[in-house]
């Protein structure tokens, strides 16, 4: 049976946009809360022509500091956003050896956390057990934290590399809830 090339190419499309997803919530967890390292704060200026009296102006650098932080939360939103929608996504990658790795992406309420597991119920009723190990790095939003902080009804999304039939999780996100 042959498969229309425009079925696969929609179908392979979808996955690398999954995909990117992913790793855009990744790193978009990772992000600095705060102007990242080496950004000075510029001491106040005279406006030009001023006699000594300080102004309020910022360096342009700082400033652009500001906009690029800004719109990288933007993006992290917007990323987040599309998070909220993704059930489960299974990408085949290669990784930094060139190996051929297996990826998921899960996204759902943590049902229960056990030692080194945890299981989410994911949106159509289905469920998910992934292992975890002293390696996994937890977030909650933008802040660091511990598998101690993964809670039953905490919404998370997962990313794990599936090895010899099990996934192990190597992330997990906590999202915070939404204020009111």
């Amino acid at each position: 049976m042959r498969i229309p090339t425009w079925r696969l190419g929609l179908t392979s499309g979808a996955v690398v946009l999954l995909a990117a997803a992913g790793i855009g919530l990744a790193a978009a967890a990772d992000a600095p809360s705060s102007a990242p390292a080496g950004v000075a704060e510029a001491a106040p200026t005279g406006a030009p022509g001023a006699t000594g009296a300080p102004g309020a102006t910022v360096a342009p650098q700082r400033v652009r500091a500001r906009e690029l932080l800004g719109e990288r939360a933007a993006l992290g939103a917007r990323l987040l956003r599309l998070g909220r929608h993704i059930v489960h996504v299974e990408a085949t990658v290669t990784d930094r050896d060139g190996k051929l790795i297996t990826i998921w992406l899960d996204h759902g309420t943590v049902q229960s956390v056990g030692s080194g597991s945890v299981t989410i119920t994911e949106t159509g009723g289905g469920s998910q057990t992934l292992k975890t190990d002293a390696a996994t790095i937890v977030h909650l939003g933008k802040a660091d934290a511990t598998l101690a902080d993964v809670t039953a009804g905490d919404e998370v999304i997962i990313k794990s590399r599936v090895d010899g039939g099990g996934a192990l999780a190597k992330r997990i996100l906590i999202i915070p809830a939404r204020s009111s």
